[in-house]
């Protein structure tokens, strides 16, 4: 019983912090893309921008350049919330105790696919911006920053476990119910 209402403030926890992060990234987004001026809050300036992006570009965009790169951020943004809805709906069954219940493993791929789809876009998100921005508005050559940090690597390596667990979810499941015959 202590276990369960252990796992049960952990999952908690991490709805919490997921749901968090999810606000944190829409507020981001938000200032970065709609808000681009520094912001002053008492002796501390903070400047956000655009991933490729320097300090202070958006805010000498035409409107129509700043509402393209919108647009280019925006699939990976809604992807990353769609991933993280996912996660909690896999957290509320694993809470319910039906954790090996199809649809949790259905929910545990969909985050790891959805958060993996989110990073891939967000990489690539400054070049196609770049690109739209040079063929559709005629704009100049910009220098396009992409690349794949450490931290982005092992998230690629995180969701592949998120995989491998899930499929060991669905045999685990599979074999209590072949076991359930011979009882």
């Amino acid at each position: 019983m202590k276990n369960n209402q252990s796992m049960k403030q952990h999952i908690l926890l991490v709805r919490a912090l997921s749901g968090l992060l999810g606000v944190l990234q829409l507020v981001y987004f938000t200032l970065s893309w709609l808000a681009p001026d520094a912001l002053q809050v008492g002796p501390v300036a903070m400047s956000f921008m655009p991933r490729g992006m320097e300090a202070g570009a958006v805010a000498g965009l035409a409107p129509g350049l700043r509402w393209t790169g919108v647009a280019c951020a925006l699939p990976a943004l809604l992807l990353l919330g769609y991933a993280l809805l996912r996660l909690d709906r896999m957290l509320q069954a694993c809470a319910a105790g039906r954790m090996f219940a199809l649809p949790t493993v259905a929910h545990m791929k969909a985050f790891a696919a959805g958060l993996l789809g989110a990073l891939t876009l967000t990489v690539i998100e400054p070049l196609l911006r770049a690109g739209l921005w040079r063929l559709g508005f005629g704009g100049p050559p910009r220098p396009v920053n992409v690349g794949v940090s450490s931290e982005e690597l092992m998230l690629v390596l995180i969701c592949a476990l998120f995989f491998v667990v899930a499929s060991m979810m669905h045999e685990a499941r599979r074999i209590a119910e072949d076991n359930e015959g011979f009882v």
